[in-house]
Formats: structure tokens, sequence, C-alpha cells
């Protein structure tokens, strides 16, 4: 087909179905236009009247009982010079608040009449009861109470019944314009019921027209989406000569590059995302430990010890020292273990009566590469949950083997140790300590990170004989591609 016939025959199928569109969007305006025609009235006025009757309905029902109560009560007991302050003025004041929403709320002049009455009702009342006060004679008082309050012919009977009034109004306001919405949507239905009806035909008369032209590409394009999802961008042409289609099956290819270079660009911007993450969590250090060492030199200072505070310092300033490590996450095993031994001298110094450790990595293996921090929460982990919940004196022990299987470091303490439940909820991923901010789950994942699957940490313990965590790296640790990989 020449290129001026499949413009023509792409301009034809846009202007059929433009038409069908603008028939289908005129229609839906006019059932719109009608509906709103039809129900904004009456909506105005039904949402009124469930206004005024919501309203009407926070009314106390006990309004009349509770003001005749109280104002009996009031005369017949004893004068205490109150006054005032003893009369149950509350009760007006939130049926003068009622009384003022349900005027301004309801559509009915009736209602607006009672609603004015019952204000006014109100304002006698409160002047009855003030005159009730003011009276010393009880015989004189009972009577006010009687013909003014109280009475079949009192204000709180009044109110009463002007209220009844209000609401049977407003209930038979609602039932008239619930009858109003009922026809008025039955219209609506067969209207809409005739228009979708012609609606269904021309979509079924223009489905078939067009069906073989329309169909066929676009289930290729489907398959095609199907194999995108499920990343398989393998390119194949779709056979259409519909210039829009034809574009798609273009586009689809594109897609499909950009898709590959995309994610090629989110996995190394991910690896940029890890990495400020870790700068960011090596860089915390907990500030308890801080505050304890430095208290602990305070103590060690005022008891004239100075080797221990010469010592304490120097293992605090390696400690940091280490820490900071040039800005570095990946370091020697051996700067690893100087680490761990600094903050192990500062424990010990603090925890003498009850800590001491020991550290066997084979020289062989310091040279090698591993995250770094790596053994330090492993360390605070045993020393705060294992060895300070053992009575007596708790040690924690620190090995290294390497063999073609792997680097394993072990940080085993002989303190409490851990249940079955706690054991399970670690290994899960569950349990997750943050006492430095760099937790066994942060710690395992970094592994994960750098090494893969299935490198990490692993755990065995039992109540009261310790807990046992190994750290599982590659023969060689971090090589030199996996640190680069990730810089």
């Amino acid at each position: 087909m020449s290129k001026t016939g499949l413009n023509a025959q792409t301009r034809s199928i846009r202007q059929k179905i433009s038409r069908l569109l603008l028939m289908v969007t005129v229609s839906v305006v006019l059932m719109i236009l009608i509906y709103s025609v039809m129900l904004l009235s009456i909506h105005r006025q039904y949402e009124n009247a469930i206004l005024s009757a919501t309203t009407a309905a926070e009314f106390n029902d006990e309004f009349k009982t509770n003001i005749d109560m109280s104002m009996y009560h009031y005369v017949i007991q004893p004068r205490t010079g109150e006054g005032l302050r003893e009369l149950p003025m509350e009760e007006l004041d939130h049926a003068q608040e009622v009384f003022l929403r349900l005027e301004a709320t309801t559509t009915l002049p009736d209602n607006r009449w009672r609603a004015r009455s019952m204000l006014n009702m109100l304002d006698n009342l409160r002047g009855y009861m003030i005159e009730i006060a003011g009276t010393d004679a009880y015989d004189m008082r009972m009577d006010l109470l009687d013909r003014n309050i109280r009475g079949e012919t009192g204000l709180t009977r009044l109110i009463e019944q002007y209220m009844h009034d209000y609401i049977d109004d407003e209930v038979r306001e609602l039932a008239r314009l619930r009858e109003g919405l009922n026809v008025q949507t039955n219209a609506l239905l067969l209207t809409s019921f005739a228009v979708m009806l012609l609606l269904f035909f021309l979509f079924v008369f223009y489905a078939n027209r067009f069906r073989r032209q329309i169909t066929a590409p676009i289930a290729s394009l489907t398959e095609k989406a199907r194999r995108m999802g499920e990343r398989d961008y393998s390119a194949f042409s779709v056979e259409t000569e519909i210039t829009e289609l034809k574009i798609l099956d273009h586009s689809f290819d594109s897609m499909a590059e950009h898709i590959n270079a995309l994610m090629d660009q989110q996995l190394r911007s991910e690896r940029s995302l890890h990495r400020a993450q870790l700068e960011l969590l090596q860089a915390q250090i907990n500030p308890h430990f801080l505050y304890n060492t430095l208290d602990s030199i305070a103590i060690l200072a005022e008891n004239h010890r100075e080797e221990d505070v010469v010592a304490m310092v120097t293992s605090l300033s390696t400690f940091f020292r280490n820490s900071l490590s040039r800005g570095e996450d990946v370091i020697s095993l051996r700067a690893e273990v100087a680490q761990a031994t600094s903050y192990l001298e500062i424990q010990q110094i603090r925890y003498s009566d009850i800590l001491s450790y020991t550290i066997t990595v084979p020289e062989s293996a310091r040279d090698k590469l591993v995250p770094k921090l790596i053994l330090q929460p492993l360390i605070e982990n045993a020393l705060y949950h294992g060895v300070k919940n053992r009575r007596g004196r708790g040690t924690i022990a620190i090995s290294g083997s390497v063999d073609p299987d792997g680097l394993r470091l072990t940080v085993r303490d002989n303190g409490a140790g851990m249940s079955a439940e706690q054991l399970a909820q670690l290994r899960n991923g569950v349990y997750q300590e943050t006492g430095t901010g760099l937790g066994l789950k942060n710690v395992h994942q970094r592994i994960r990170l750098y090494c893969g699957s299935p490198y990490g940490l692993y755990f065995e313990s039992e109540p009261g004989q310790g807990s046992t965590v190994t750290i599982w790296l590659p023969p060689e640790g971090v090589s030199t591609a996996q640190k680069e990989a990730y810089q």
C-alpha cells in the first residue's frame, strides 16, 4: 500500500473513531446535564431537610424532665446563697445553640417560625428561672414554677411540643422529597438504559467493522508487552498497515532498548545509594558508648588509676581513628581486628570483674579485605546480651580461619544464650540490634551487598550455654573488583 493510501486510511479510521467518541461524549454530557438539572434543586432541599432533622436529633429528649426536676429541687432545697449559680442554665445554653441551627437550616417557613418561637420561649424561661431565684417565699416560688415552667401550659411543655411538631414536619418533607427523587431516578434510569442500548449497538457495529484491521495487531502488541513484562526484550515486528500501531511497535522496540539501559543505570544508582547509606550509618557512633567511656575515665582519674586512664584514652583514640578509616567502606581484616581490640580494651577496663576476651585470627588472613565494622556490633551484642546477663565472669572469644570454602570469623561468648524462639527470630531477620546504629541485620546486609549470597551471618545459641555468631566471607575476602563496583 502506498504512503498516500495508508495516510488516507489512517485519517478515515481516526475520523470514524472521533465521531464515535463525539457521539458517546455528547450522550454522556446530556445525561449528566439532565440528571443534574433534575436533581440539583431537590438534592439541596433534601440535604437541608436531613441537616435540620440531624440537628433536631441533638436536642435533648429529656429537656423538659431535666429542667422541671432541676427547678423543683432548686425550689424545695434550702437557700444556700448561691443564687443564680445553681440554676440549670447549661441546658438552656445548649438548647439555644440547637434552636439557632434549626432556624438556619430548615427550608420550611412553619419550622422557621417554630425555631424563632422556641428561642423566645427560652428567653422567657430564662427570665422565669431568674425570677424564681430572686423570690424568697417558698409558696410563691412553687406557684411560679407550676404556672410558668413545668405546668400543663408551662414553657417546657410548649418547647417540647414545638420540637415534636418541628421534627414531624421535617420527616414529612423528607418523605416528599424522597418520593420526588425516586420518580426522577426512575426516569433517569430509563433514559440511561435507552442511551446505553444505543451505544452498545454502535460499539458492536464499529468493533465488527474494524476487528480485522485493529484487533490482530493489538493482539500482537499485547503479546510483545507480555513478553516485556516477563523481561523478555527480544524484538519481533508486528504486521500492520495502521500508522498508530506501527508507531507503537517501533516504540516498544525503543522502549526495550531504553529499559535495558535504565536497568544498568538503576543498578549503578542502587549501588551508589547503598554506599551513601552505609557511609551515613558508619559515621554514627553510639553516644552512650562515648559518654560511658568518658565517665569511666573520669572515675578512674578520681581514683588515681593513671595507667588505666592512659590505656582507656589510647584505646578510645584508636577506636575513633579506625572508625573513620579515611572514609573507606572496605578495610583490611588487620584494621578491623584493631578496631575490635580497641573496643574490647575499653570495655574490659569498665567491666574488669566480669569480662575477659581472646582474639586468635591467623596472620595469613589479616591482610584480606572485609567490610568495615563487622566485628564491633557482634562483640557489643555478645557483651550486653550475653556476658552481662550471666552470673559471674564471662568470656568473649574472637577467632578466624581460612579454607577453600571461605573466610570465617567467629564471635563466641559463654553468656546467657538465647531461647529457640529468640534464635529463630534472629535468623529470620526479625530481631535487630541498634546499639551503635550498625546492628546485626545491617552487618548481614552489607556482607550480602559486597559478597552476595550465601555469605553473611550465621547464628548458634542455647540457653545458659552462650551464643556463637559466624561471619562467612569469600576465601579471598572482598575482592578489588567487588570493592570498586560499589564505589
